[in-house]
């Protein structure tokens, strides 16, 4: 495959009194050499890169890539080797002895657990504040089929060559990577919303006395894709019920590479009374993701789960969290983006997750039954490399199936489920990291007191929803609309408390067809 291509790394372990040379092969099923992010840590805890490459922050390691040979000075002695290459190989931790006075050479075979590109889906991401001249090597280290470079956040990020057209083939090692180039982020405490696709460079004036609205609605109409960082952000009902919103990120930058960031505070960011407030472990973070979600889509809104890592922003590897998007054979960036929108996808940092009802319907599609409802024949199937902790089954927000014993075991279940009213149907699942010891896991902390990032072995997986209509109506939960209503309300003090004078009445107006939308 045309995306598995050239890394050999060339080591020369010099160091201190005495050097030795080091040479080290990554390699996939076929002997082919592999593109890979490499970690390679000496005996005092040194990470070393070679010269001239790009460094990948992971919490405080230091990783690169390379298709070349490079050169590195080690003292003789054991070496670790760390190798990932995505999510559908299995990371490589090998402890290796470098001999004195000689050559030393050794090869790294990561295992593939899994091929989604055989199983018609391909994966991409909605956050990253890379460079594209730095870009190439990264997504295809991660084994990315499509890529984004954020060019705004707030401000300029980087002065992207207006020649070429939105999309762009970021080549490194061989391999092209179909990349939307003038993408943006808009961050205030409205809500950081990203825009994948953006078909010309974004001309605007930074100003966090403005909503997302009036920006998103132009991009939307476009046919960029609209992303939410969570469904807690303060802006995202309102611009979800005008219609300008695709997806929210399940996913997200509260979630890296062996770390959380503990963020209770975004637990309900319009001070609605009676709203639940999460506890920092990273657990009910990942309740926090999830059930805010749930709100919007038991208001009858069809949003797709997404995934964004942050990186360069982050010190989180490109694609940590991403999607995978049912392509129906279809491998443009134009479809990727088309699919993604209508819900077509998973988003995941680590398992694999698939939902089908009836051996026909998957994410994104929609049942319709009569007056009396039906019941979906729903199946379930985990592809994970780690251990599986949890898979369920949720309906309008509520959990209707857990996997039992033999269930969680065989990674797989199916289950009829009795809809009676309209409503959304989707599968989430739980995995724990077992790669490194507690020992090692405990050095992923970093940060400060004000913004840490904690270790973790939780990864994690959730399916856009498969939407059910009985007797044409879908999913409506009072609770939920009741809870929305309230964040509206919420909504308008916000924006006569943060708004400039000259958009407010747009505000007001917008506001009343959003709960005009919401009442129906």
């Amino acid at each position: 495959m045309n995306y598995l291509r050239s890394i050999i790394v060339v080591l020369s372990l010099t160091a201190i009194a005495h050097a030795e040379k080091f040479v080290l092969k990554v390699v996939n099923e076929l002997g082919e050499p592999l593109p890979a992010r490499i970690r390679v840590r000496d005996q005092t805890g040194r990470d070393h890169c070679p010269s001239g490459s790009r460094v990948i922050p992971v919490g405080n390691d230091k990783w690169f890539v390379t298709s070349g040979s490079s050169e590195l000075e080690f003292p003789s002695g054991k070496v670790e080797v760390r190798v990932e290459h995505g999510l559908e190989y299995q990371p490589v931790k090998q402890l290796v002895t470098c001999e004195h006075g000689q050559t030393n050479r050794h090869t790294v075979q990561p295992k593939r657990w899994i091929n989604m590109r055989e199983q018609g889906y391909l994966c991409g991401e909605n956050h990253l504040h890379v460079p594209l001249d730095e870009l190439a090597p990264q997504l295809v280290a991660e084994g990315l089929d499509f890529g984004t470079s954020l060019q705004w956040w707030n401000a300029k990020l980087f002065d992207t060559p207006t020649v070429g057209g939105y999309i762009r083939n970021l080549e490194f090692a061989g391999v092209k990577v179909p990349t939307t180039v003038f993408d943006y982020e808009i961050e205030h405490d409205w809500g950081a919303v990203y825009v994948i696709g953006q078909p010309t460079p974004l001309i605007v004036e930074n100003d966090s006395a403005i909503p997302n609205l009036s920006l998103i609605q132009k991009s939307h109409k476009a046919g960029s894709l609209v992303c939410y960082q969570g469904g807690w952000s303060r802006e995202v009902l309102f611009d979800a019920l005008l219609g300008v919103v695709d997806v929210v990120n399940v996913c997200n930058n509260n979630f890296l590479r062996h770390a959380y960031q503990p963020r209770s505070k975004y637990s309900n960011l319009l001070d609605v009374s009676g709203f639940p407030t999460y506890a920092d472990n990273a657990h009910d973070m990942l309740r926090m993701n999830c059930e805010t979600y749930y709100r919007l889509l038991n208001c009858g809104l069809h949003l797709a789960a997404g995934a964004g890592s942050a990186t360069g922003a982050k010190n989180t590897p490109v694609g940590y969290n991403r999607v995978y998007v049912r392509t129906a054979g279809k491998d443009s960036l134009q479809s990727f983006i088309q699919r993604w929108r209508e819900g077509r996808n998973f988003a995941t940092n680590g398992p694999m997750l698939l939902l089908c009802i009836d051996e026909q319907y998957h994410p994104g599609d929609t049942i319709d039954f009569g007056s009396k409802g039906g019941i979906v024949d729903t199946e379930v199937v985990v592809h994970s490399s780690q251990p599986v902790s949890e898979i369920e089954v949720i309906v309008n927000g509520r959990v209707v199936h857990t996997a039992n014993e033999t269930e969680l075991s065989e990674k797989k279940f199916r289950v009829p489920i009795k809809i009676e009213e309209g409503a959304w149907l989707a599968a989430k699942c739980t995995v724990e990291d077992d790669l490194l010891s507690d020992s090692e896991l405990a050095t992923y902390k970093w940060g400060t007191d004000e913004m840490p990032r904690m270790p973790t072995r939780l990864r994690f997986a959730h399916t856009s929803p498969i939407y059910i209509q009985v007797d044409g109506h879908g999913a409506r939960v009072q609770q939920s609309v009741d809870e929305a209503n309230a964040m509206l309300a919420a909504f308008a003090r916000f924006s006569r408390e943060n708004s400039s004078a000259e958009v407010l009445e747009e505000i007001e107006l917008s506001l009343e067809k959003a709960r005009s939308i919401l009442g129906k």
